[in-house]
């Protein structure tokens, strides 16, 4: 899923720096979306804002996490973890892909991959965060 996300990202920048965060939904990848995610960044970069989440990854917040700052967002869920490195893809400017482990709130070993990548409505500045994110509870944890 990460790869795949990567692919469509390219395709949609053509020529551009980045593609535009109005590229990515749930119509133009219905198979992704649902663990899809988008931040506004153009507010608050070090601390941006969730704007969409996909009904899967939604699914592992235990609560609504649209409308919330990241850092308002429980560190115990895959969201947060997903999230955990922006301000490098933010320094960087470049999709970045990360994986791990993590406990969730029920004590759950829950292992993950996710990638973050940068959108710009003028092909140029970094306005938005699109990511994707996809885990596996760890049996006997």
């Amino acid at each position: 899923m990460v790869l795949r996300l990567l692919e469509v990202w390219r395709a949609a920048r053509g020529e551009r720096a980045y593609p535009s965060l109005a590229q990515f939904d749930e119509t133009t990848l219905p198979e992704l979306w649902p663990f899809c995610f988008a931040l506004d960044v153009t507010t608050k970069p070090a601390n941006p804002v969730v704007v969409r989440v996909g009904r899967s990854i939604a699914s592992y917040c235990g609560e609504s996490i649209v409308g919330k700052l990241v850092s308002e967002i429980d560190s115990n869920c895959l969201p947060a973890q997903a999230l955990a490195y922006i301000e490098e893809v933010l320094r960087k400017k470049v999709p970045i892909s990360r994986g791990g482990a993590f406990q969730d709130a029920r004590g759950v070993t829950v292992l993950y991959r996710s990638i973050v990548l940068p959108t710009s409505e003028d092909g140029e500045t970094v306005a938005a965060l699109i990511g994707a994110a996809n885990c596996r509870e760890v049996a006997g944890t």
